[in-house]
């Protein structure tokens, strides 16, 4: 996959999870530059949100310093740059703000999948108990930690970090991690949420595949119509 296509998917991938309300103003998706171990490709700081496109996404090594001139990245680019240092199986990273995903850490409710698409958390999502902007390698190594070989974390009070192996699996895993949220909370208003069994977990992870992740990914792009030529 050549740096065009990343860009491309990069900047799809934002503006649907903008649409989706997983990220507003802020929030950020990056991916490794293939061949290319210590650079990234990340959303720049300035470009909204709501109508950035391919020319918005720059290029920042692993110190979460910029590479291309007169480009600011995210103050938070340390969410991406440790996780990548740590995960040597992770190629793509996003930092969202999902309204009840972050809600449940706010409340300090253990997130637990409950819907059969949740079971691609396994037991479940760690928390990572500090609120705090991630600004400095070494804040960055901590969550990192928080995260290790999970799919997704929630980071209390502030949102949620999505690890995954493309463009289109990290979509796929924060659209899921934000709808098995929301299934849970309605759950919890009623009586007490029945998590997933074991059995189930294991019978239901399957749904981690590519085809599944292009079926959401075409869906949405269809439901937004966003498209760059």
């Amino acid at each position: 996959m050549n740096e065009a296509i990343i860009r491309t998917e990069l900047a799809t991938c934002i503006r649907m999870m903008e649409y989706l309300g997983l990220i507003d103003f802020s929030g950020h998706v990056s991916m490794r530059t293939p061949h290319k171990d210590d650079e990234i490709l990340i959303n720049s700081w300035g470009a909204s949100r709501c109508c950035l496109g391919p020319q918005d996404i720059v290029r920042a090594n692993l110190d979460g310093e910029a590479l291309d001139k007169n480009v600011i990245v995210p103050s938070e680019i340390h969410i991406h740059t440790a996780v990548y240092r740590r995960r040597p199986d992770i190629s793509t990273v996003a930092h969202l703000h999902p309204p009840v995903t972050t809600a449940l850490g706010v409340a300090g409710r253990t997130y637990v999948p409950v819907m059969h698409h949740g079971a691609i958390f396994g037991t479940g999502v760690p928390v990572h108990d500090n609120c705090g902007h991630v600004n400095s390698r070494e804040k960055g190594d901590a969550l990192a930690e928080t995260l290790g070989d999970h799919r997704a974390m929630i980071m209390r009070g502030h949102g949620a970090v999505v690890a995954a192996e493309s463009v289109k699996a990290v979509f796929f895993g924060s659209v899921y991690l934000e709808d098995n949220a929301k299934k849970l909370v309605e759950s919890l208003k009623i009586g007490e949420p029945i998590p997933l069994r074991e059995d189930e977990l294991k019978a239901s992870a399957g749904i981690w595949r590519q085809n599944q992740f292009d079926k959401v990914w075409r869906y949405y792009v269809e439901k937004t119509g966003i498209h760059f030529p």
